[in-house]
C-alpha cells in the first residue's frame, strides 16, 4: 500500500510541475513586460507602482523559478540531465543496454 502511495504522490509531483511549465509560458510575456516597466527609470514612481502591483497579482506558478527539471521516466528530481530530460541513474540503464541511439561507454 505504501508503495502504491508513493507513485501516485510522483505523478501528482509530475503534473503540477508540468502545470507549472504551462502556466510559465502563458504569462510570459505580461511577466517580463511588468518586470521590465518596473526597471525603466524614466518612468514616474506612480507608474512604476502600479506595474508592480500588477506584477504581484500574477499568478505565483507563473514564474520560471518554480519549475523543476524532472526525470521524465521516474520522476526524479535530482541529476537529471537537461539535453535527454531523464536522470542519470535511467541515463545510464539506457545506455548500457544501447536504447539510447550515438550514446556508447566510453573507452580509453
Amino acid at each position: 500500500m505504501a508503495r502504491n502511495f508513493s507513485v501516485l504522490a510522483e505523478e501528482k509531483r509530475c503534473m503540477k510541475d508540468h502545470n507549472r511549465r504551462l502556466m510559465a509560458e502563458k504569462f510570459e510575456v505580461k511577466r517580463k513586460l511588468y518586470k521590465a516597466l518596473v526597471r525603466d527609470p524614466e518612468l514616474p514612481n506612480e507608474l512604476k507602482e502600479k506595474h508592480r502591483y500588477k506584477l504581484a497579482k500574477l499568478p505565483r506558478n507563473s514564474s520560471f523559478t518554480r519549475i523543476r527539471n524532472r526525470c521524465i521516466l521516474t520522476g526524479r528530481p535530482r541529476a537529471v540531465y537537461q539535453l535527454f530530460r531523464m536522470s542519470r541513474i535511467c541515463f545510464r540503464e539506457l545506455a548500457s543496454r544501447g536504447a539510447l541511439m550515438g550514446i556508447k561507454k566510453a573507452s580509453w
